[in-house]
């Protein structure tokens, strides 16, 4: 068994969806990995590499990763604070930061610690290679022991690159890099360019982005929205500058 630190780590996910399934696979190889869906339909697939377990067990983890829609981890945290072991240390994988550090601060016990992160990766775009990926680490409430400890795994296990920001720098860089991509991306699907019988090179790009936002679920994309407090802004900034483009070709059209 693998150590981190003095003591053998035994880490839990919570949510086995997409992204949770491939993040208990890869935790999975180095420290023995626990995890729970609400749907028992993930279990068999989950099975290959880790160990399935009840809610209340994998609470017990000392490192446990919820990887559980945005929507649903306010309430989660409400309903099981008191369920967690004193010393663990949360981890979120969420795409949006501000309120879920918010969260985290409202319901977590004094003893309980917590972590914000956000691997710019997923099931699609680092299926052949995690190495040289990058994840984002906003430190919440964690000794520095453990946080550095998490570090040091994501770093030399993982081979990633850490970046840190403060969850409002996160969110608005995000609301450029996720909100605006998904945006556009199901906008051109809705337009129908995947299928066309011939593309430029240029155009076949823009159906790459296509095909991986139609990845992600609808609820996914509807969370970007709702709880990143840049979603507004940036979205109207890009309307407005398709305004401004459409009002150029008016003008010089005869």
């Amino acid at each position: 068994m693998r150590m981190m630190g003095s003591d053998p780590i035994n880490f839990s996910v919570i949510g086995t969806g997409r992204f949770g399934h491939f993040w208990c696979r890869h935790l999975s190889k180095y420290h023995p990995t626990f995890a729970y869906d609400i749907n028992p339909d993930y279990r068999k697939k989950v099975e290959r590499f880790a160990k399935w377990d009840s809610l209340e067990k994998c609470l017990t983890k000392k490192y446990i990763f919820l990887t559980i829609p945005i929507h649903c981890i306010k309430d989660f945290l409400r309903q099981n604070k008191q369920n967690f072991k004193k010393g663990s240390v949360l981890i979120d994988c969420a795409s949006v930061k501000v309120p879920v550090l918010g969260w985290f601060e409202d319901h977590l016990p004094a003893d309980v610690y917590y972590i914000a992160s956000h691997p710019l990766f997923g099931p699609d775009s680092a299926k052949n290679k995690l190495r040289d990926n990058v994840i984002m680490v906003m430190p919440g409430k964690v000794p520095l022991k453990e946080y550095q400890i998490l570090v040091r795994f994501f770093m030399e296990d993982f081979g990633l690159h850490i970046y840190n920001l403060t969850a409002y720098e996160h969110d608005e860089l995000m609301a450029y890099n996720l909100n605006l991509v998904h945006f556009l991306g199901r906008a051109l699907d809705d337009l129908g360019i995947t299928k066309l019988p011939i593309m430029m090179s240029s155009l076949s790009k823009l159906n790459d982005i296509v095909k991986v936002v139609m990845n992600d679920t609808t609820e996914l994309f509807l969370d970007f929205y709702k709880y990143n407090p840049y979603s507004g802004k940036v979205k109207e900034q890009w309307l407005a500058s398709f305004k401004k483009i459409n009002d150029q070709i008016g003008k010089e059209l005869p």
